[in-house]
């Protein structure tokens, strides 16, 4: 199965094309088995380039035992992709690990291969820092109740909001700590993946514009400096963002450029 995951190439001006990553059977046949919540014997996997080849993914272990058992299968000098299903709350994980002496030229082509790969992980809830002798009580995810999520482990971030009176928003201050890509309406530079290992904005908000007033605003100069209209939802609070997206900021950059979309477009903010 070559995964449908296109990559911009910026020598082309911004035209996409394939990955080319092939993506064996094997790796969706046992991903069903780890979403088995019936199957205590496989609940997690680990998929990684299949012999010598430069494209084929396949399953290279597969195990139990959650997180941990998983952690301690990783390979020596390789880079691998794969999926868990956590012991404690029954969710689903993906990552993508590059292992201390994996070659520069293979952790490059899976750094592109990477949305290929977890593409085909359907259902996983956030993708995690996976990494040895990681364990369940040193992971740190969103917390989802019935009611939707409600915090992170992390303490939340104090909101400082603006009155909703207000015919529009005050100018907030935002620090930029480093923005080598930054895309706006004037530039004819293209938008790079922030799931491409393009090193993306980060953006630290001081002050914060609340989620039902967010939805309204149509012009850019009611946003703080360095937030645009395609990348609003950096203006949410990092409490406030997690209520409205279920996952934090970070892990939602990571995500492909169309999961990312399409969120935003459910959520009144695309």
């Amino acid at each position: 199965m070559i995964a449908g995951t296109l990559q911009t190439d910026p020598r082309s001006g911004g035209v996409k094309k394939s990955s080319g990553v092939n993506v064996l059977p094997i790796v969706a046949e046992t991903w069903s088995e780890v979403r088995d919540n019936h199957n205590s014997d496989v609940d997690w996997l680990i998929a990684g380039y299949d012999k010598n080849s430069k494209t084929d993914i396949t399953v290279i272990s597969k195990g139990s035992h959650g997180i941990e058992g998983c952690s301690k299968a990783l390979p020596d000098q390789l880079a691998v992709f794969g999926g868990c299903r956590l012991k404690q709350n029954g969710r689903f994980v993906t990552f993508f690990h590059c292992a201390e002496g994996t070659s520069p030229m293979q952790r490059g082509r899976a750094s592109m291969h990477k949305n290929g790969v977890l593409n085909v992980l359907e259902g996983s809830d956030c993708e995690i820092d996976m990494k040895p002798g990681i364990t369940a009580e040193t992971l740190t995810l969103p917390i989802i109740s019935d009611g939707g999520p409600t915090s992170m482990t992390a303490a939340p971030v104090p909101q400082r909001t603006v009155p909703k009176s207000s015919p529009s928003p005050t100018p907030l201050h935002v620090a930029v700590r480093s923005a080598p890509v930054v895309a706006s309406k004037n530039s004819n530079t293209p938008s790079s993946d922030l799931a491409s290992n393009v090193q993306a904005l980060s953006i630290s908000v001081e002050g914060y514009i609340p989620y039902e007033q967010l939805k309204t605003i149509s012009d850019v100069s009611d946003l703080p400096s360095g937030v645009d209209l395609s990348t609003r939802e950096e203006a949410l609070s990092d409490e406030e963002f997690l209520a409205v997206f279920g996952i934090c900021k970070e892990t939602f950059r990571l995500q492909p450029a169309w999961k990312r979309s399409s969120q935003k477009k459910a959520k009144g903010l695309f």
